[in-house]
Parts: structure tokens; C-alpha cells; sequence
């Protein structure tokens, strides 16, 4: 018995060889493409200008070894298991006097073989190259060794998984879709969750947890930062405990398996139910996802939820049943819908207490305000600094408590987090507390309505210290200023003028209300700021600078920096109801060509009218009642703006009602 034994898995491994050993050859020329040939390459063109340089092996077509890597393996674990797919195929293997765990383990060993000769061979090979006198190729047999390793380990990984969840369907392409999605699966779902948290929990920052690298779980983008991050000791444990995991199961799964799952979707009934919801919440996690953000309605939301999830449970069924005569299954789609809006009630009713939950005010060592969490996720890694500093940490005491009463006016009125509109911003708060403990919450909100929150802190001396750049004390000193407004340009390089604006420009900045700093507002150009040490900054002009008016016009440079009304002949003021986009009327002759004519409009050519008109006008928005035209000396087409009613001259008001 043993010698009759020992011929079947003779004959069984010859068999592979001729059915699948293609694959191993495929893998091999794909290796030997990817880096030999390419060291081959770079050593007939070393006498170039230009050559690259090499530290490890994995630099060599990264993305391309990634590709074969997760390719190659899961087409391996299809063909390999390809018999159990099908009825009679199965029979026949499961008819040969081998125990099903000695055929199981006879397949993956030639799998396995599959993919570890071709590896060896490609690191001889390139062990050989690599003694060719190539200038800028810094491999070391420390570095074959690592990529040795882990390109095995990851293939194996990759091979293991595909195998495990072959054994869940009868039929090879599906295997091949479970399997990719497998891998995509724990970044995605986590992705579609946390985003749709933000629809059902007030507060919820959503990007906070998604910006902790979740694309790290992802095998091929991992794979790809092989290149330049080695995996580490828990992750190499890691993707090896998964082998182990995956072929345990996948052995166990194979010895319950019958040969009827040939041809199913799903081979094991009791996990139909799991699939067909699985794939029903995946849509309808989508669907809720896709209309929160282009639409940003609760009810669009919904409309979402019901009709992706609807899509989902047809297409499950459908796979399940193959056929589209899948409504007599209408009862499980009810239970499925009964279990989400149970589920959605207990989180939107917020039991753990998430939204009101917030940290003992002497608990708290400093306070985060801003617009974005990214700051406040890596608050130990060195920034850029930019001249503009909106999200920051606080540690005074009076703003620590004025952070923690705008936080608790949230918690009360329950804003969402994914609202919008012009008078809308996203505000995230987060703690840092006494313990090393974190906690962030984010929200949108109308800016009107919390404007004495805002102004309590945004106002305050710590935040524009840290909000202007110019205003800190480690600024190189200035050494010459530039004002841009359109094809106008002075330069200031004289060092008492210098000091002389640099502290009129510290005054407005100082006492700019918190409006301008976070509102689009007009300017006149740019402020270009050249430091000693070769740093330049560059702040907005704003038209709210009056005492940077004050100043040029003191040093005759007004006339010179930005468009007076003396460069102005005359305005044409018209009225838009209809507030039609501005760009939509400017590109319609007719109306640019009767403007003149029109009998409903006010012209102005008084001064000291215009330079108020020059101050109020807009170039930020396009849509308004008002509608300024501006005439210029030397030029042949108008220059057209806005106004906004709030802002609008009183003769424009008076004449034009």
C-alpha cells in the first residue's frame, strides 16, 4: 500500500507539472523581467549621464514586483484547487485512496514550489549581477537576504489567503474576487464605517481615525513601501501567523467541503445569509456615502442607504440563486432592514454617551482649534510652518476654558458634521490631556451663529501669536517688502520704511477681526515679504488694511501700489435680481454691449465715489445684486466685480434701490 500510495502522488505531482507548472515559468521570466534584466539594463547604460542609484533590491520596478506578488499567487491557488470547482473533477480526486489532508498538503507543497524556486533562482541570478562594476548599485547579501525573505513571505501570504477563501465558493472567478477584495476588506470597510459615522453621530472625526494609516493594512501598498521600509520584526510575525492561520483553516474548511459545492457561489449554505448581507451593507454603506457628500442631505442619505442596499441584496441573490427571479427572498431583506435601523437608532440615541462626552476642565494640559486634524494627529512630528497657522494648540488658561465653552454649546446644539454652505466652516476641536490621553471632535457649522465663540478665541493674543507667522519672535528680519496689486508693483528697501510698515502691518494684524482671517475678503494684491536669511512670506493685501493705505499714501507710494480712482474714468453700476453668476453675464455680448445704453443703471465718475466703490468691491464672489463695471484709462474692456448688499455705498443704495 505504501509504494501504491507513494505512485499516486507521483503521478498526482507530475500531473501538476504539466497542468500548472506553467506558472512557476511565468513567475520566473516575470522575476528575471523585473530585476536581472533590469541590472542587465542599467550596466549597458552606465556610461550615460545619468544613473540610477540602488540600495535594496525591492528599488528595482517596485510596483511591478508588487504586481507579481499579488498576482502570481492568486492565480496559482486557483488553478491549483481548480478541480474542486468542479463536479466531476472533484469526484475523481476525492475517489484516490489518499486521505484529503495528505492530498491538501501535496497541492500546497506544489504551490508552494511555485513560488519559492523561481525566488531562489531570481536572488542567485542577481547575486551573480551584482559583481558586475556598477557604479551606483549599493546591494549587500544583507540586502538579497531581506528581499529573499520578505518577497516569500509576502507571495506565501498572498497564496495562503487566496486558498483559504477558495474553499469558501464553487466557482474559480469568484474565487479570484474574494480574494482581492479580502485584501482590500479591512481598509475598505473601515473607510465606509467611519465615514458614515459622521451622518448619525454629531461630532465624529471621521478623518482623524483615516488618517492613521490605513493604508499600512493593505498588503500591496505595503508591499510597495518595501522599497524604503523594511517590515518590521511584529509585522514579519504577523503576515506569518497569518499563513499559519490561513492554511489551518483552509485545510478544515476542505475536509467539510462537499464535492456538490462545485458550481456554487457560495460552497457552505450556512454562510449564505452572511454573504448576501455582507454585501447588501457594503452597498448600502456606499450609497449613504456617495450622497452624503455630493448631496450633504439627510434625506438624500437615506434615499442612498435604501436603494444601494436594495442594489446589493438583488446582486447577492442573484449570485446566490443565479437568476435575477430572486423576490420570493424579499423576507430577508425586511430582516436585513429591521437589524440596520435598530443598529442606527442605538448609535444615532447615542448610548456609549460619545456626543456629550467631554474631559474634567482641570484635566486638560492644552486645547486644539482649528479647521483639520491633521495637525493635531501629528503634533510630535516637526512641521512645515506656513505664515498662516489656523489650526493650533492652546494652553493659556483663559483659552483652554473659551475652547471648552464653545465645546459645550456644540455638545448642546448637535451640529453635524458633514453640513455646508458659504457661511459654513468645519471647526475641530481636540484635547490633550494631563495623562498623555487624546480626544478630538469635528464639526461644520453657520459661522453667524457662533460668532462670539469664535471672536473670544480667534481674537485673542495667544492664537494670532500663533496664527501670523510675522508676529512671532524668531523672525528673520525683513529686508525688503514688495506690494503686487495687478500690473502695479512697489518695492520698499530702505531700512527705516521697512520698520515703519512692518510695524503699521503688526497693527493690523493685531487687530484684524476674526472675520477677515477666516472669511474669502477682497485685497488689492499681495504683500511680499523678503527675510535676511533668504525666506520669503506673502499675506493678502487686504482692502480692510487702512492703515497700510494710510502709509503708502504718506510716502506718495498709493498711486504707484494699487489702482486709485484716478486710474478709474467711470463706473457702471447695474442691478442683478436675478442674481445671475457673474462670469454668465460677462461672457454675454449683448448685455456687455447695452450696458452703456441702459437707462436703469448708475454711472459714477465723482473720485472720491469711485475709490469707495474701489474699497467695497469684490472679486472673491461672483453672485450679487450689485454689479460694478469698472472703466479704466487705459484700458479697452471693463473690469467687473461685485458688491454685496451689506456693503453697498449709500448713493448706490439711494439711486439704485
Amino acid at each position: 500500500m505504501p509504494s501504491k500510495i507513494f505512485s499516486y502522488n507521483r503521478s498526482l505531482f507530475v500531473q501538476n507539472v504539466r497542468n500548472i507548472g506553467w506558472i512557476g515559468i511565468v513567475h520566473l521570466l516575470l522575476l528575471f523581467a523585473a530585476i536581472p534584466l533590469r541590472i542587465l539594463m542599467i550596466y549597458t547604460n552606465q556610461k550615460r549621464d545619468y544613473s540610477p542609484v540602488f540600495h535594496n533590491v525591492f528599488e528595482f520596478s517596485n510596483v511591478f514586483q508588487g504586481m507579481i506578488a499579488f498576482t502570481v499567487p492568486v492565480l496559482l491557488a486557483i488553478f491549483l484547487f481548480r478541480y474542486m470547482q468542479m463536479k466531476r473533477s472533484a469526484d475523481y480526486m476525492h475517489s484516490l485512496p489518499l486521505r484529503r489532508e495528505t492530498l491538501f498538503f501535496q497541492q500546497m507543497t506544489f504551490g508552494a514550489l511555485m513560488l519559492v524556486i523561481p525566488v531562489l533562482a531570481t536572488v542567485l541570478l542577481t547575486a551573480l549581477l551584482c559583481q558586475l562594476p556598477l557604479e551606483n548599485m549599493h546591494i549587500s547579501a544583507a540586502d538579497l537576504v531581506r528581499w529573499t525573505a520578505e518577497m516569500l513571505l509576502m507571495e506565501l501570504f498572498v497564496f495562503s489567503a487566496s486558498v483559504w477563501v477558495g474553499m469558501f465558493t464553487g466557482i474559480s472567478v469568484l474565487q479570484g474576487a474574494f480574494a482581492y477584495i479580502l485584501f482590500l476588506f479591512p481598509a475598505g470597510i473601515s473607510v465606509l464605517i467611519l465615514m458614515n459615522m459622521r451622518y448619525v453621530l454629531s461630532g465624529f472625526a471621521a478623518d482623524y481615525y483615516l488618517s492613521a494609516n490605513l493604508e499600512r493594512i493593505v498588503p500591496f501598498f505595503r508591499f510597495v513601501e518595501l522599497a524604503d521600509k523594511p517590515l518590521a520584526s511584529f509585522e514579519m510575525a504577523r503576515y506569518a501567523l497569518a499563513i499559519v492561520v490561513c492554511y489551518l483553516l483552509s485545510i478544515w474548511l476542505y475536509k467539510q467541503r462537499h464535492s456538490e459545492a462545485a458550481g456554487q457561489a457560495i460552497a457552505f449554505p450556512v454562510l449564505q445569509p452572511v454573504f448576501s448581507f455582507g454585501v447588501t451593507f457594503c452597498f448600502m454603506l456606499v450609497g449613504g456615502l456617495y450622497f452624503g457628500e455630493t448631496q450633504r442631505s439627510l434625506g438624500w442619505i437615506l434615499f442612498g442607504y435604501v436603494t444601494f442596499s436594495l442594489v446589493g441584496f438583488f446582486i447577492a441573490s442573484a449570485i446566490i440563486e443565479k437568476t435575477w427571479r430572486i423576490f420570493h427572498r424579499w423576507k430577508e431583506y425586511a430582516v436585513f432592514i429591521v437589524a440596520i435601523v435598530v443598529i442606527g437608532s442605538l448609535v444615532r440615541f447615542d448610548i456609549t454617551g460619545y456626543e456629550k462626552r467631554q474631559p474634567a476642565l482641570s484635566d486638560i494640559q492644552r486645547v486644539y482649534f482649528g479647521e483639520s486634524v491633521y495637525q493635531f494627529e501629528r503634533q510630535t512630528e516637526k512641521q512645515y510652518i506656513s505664515y498662516v497657522q489656523s489650526d493650533q494648540f492652546l494652553q493659556t488658561t483663559q483659552n483652554i476654558k473659551n475652547v471648552y465653552a464653545f465645546h459645550r454649546q456644540l455638545i448642546e446644539d448637535r451640529p453635524t458634521s458633514f453640513a455646508f454652505g458659504e457661511n459654513t466652516r468645519q471647526v475641530v476641536i481636540g484635547y490633550v490631556l494631563k495623562n498623555g490621553e487624546k480626544m478630538v471632535r469635528m464639526y461644520s457649522i453657520p459661522i453667524n451663529e457662533y460668532k462670539p465663540f469664535y471672536e473670544a478665541i480667534m481674537e485673542s493674543r495667544e492664537y494670532k501669536h500663533n496664527y501670523y507667522l510675522l508676529l512671532q519672535d524668531n523672525v528673520s528680519p525683513i529686508r525688503q517688502i514688495t506690494l503686487r496689486a495687478e500690473e502695479k508693483t512697489v518695492q520698499i528697501a530702505d531700512p527705516k520704511q521697512i520698520e515703519s510698515f512692518i510695524a503699521v502691518l503688526k497693527t493690523e494684524l493685531k487687530e484684524e477681526p476674526f472675520t477677515e482671517m477666516i472669511s474669502p475678503t477682497n485685497d488689492w494684491g499681495t504683500i511680499e515679504l523678503l527675510q535676511g536669511d533668504g525666506d520669503q512670506m506673502q499675506l493678502s493685501w487686504k482692502k480692510s488694511y487702512a492703515r497700510i493705505d494710510a502709509w503708502l499714501k504718506q510716502h506718495d507710494l498709493l498711486s504707484k501700489a494699487r489702482i486709485t480712482a484716478d486710474d478709474i474714468q467711470y463706473a457702471i453700476v447695474v442691478k442683478n435680481d436675478a442674481r445671475t453668476p457673474l462670469y454668465n453675464l460677462v461672457e454675454n455680448p449683448t448685455f456687455v454691449k447695452e450696458l452703456e445704453t441702459r437707462t436703469d443703471v448708475l454711472r459714477i465718475t465723482d473720485k472720491k465715489q469711485l475709490e469707495e466703490c474701489l474699497q467695497k468691491a469684490s472679486s472673491y464672489k461672483t453672485e450679487s445684486r450689485y454689479i460694478i463695471a469698472f472703466y479704466r484709462t487705459a484700458h479697452a474692456e471693463p473690469e467687473w466685480h461685485v458688491i454685496d448688499e451689506e456693503a453697498l455705498p449709500s448713493f448706490i443704495r439711494e439711486q439704485l434701490p
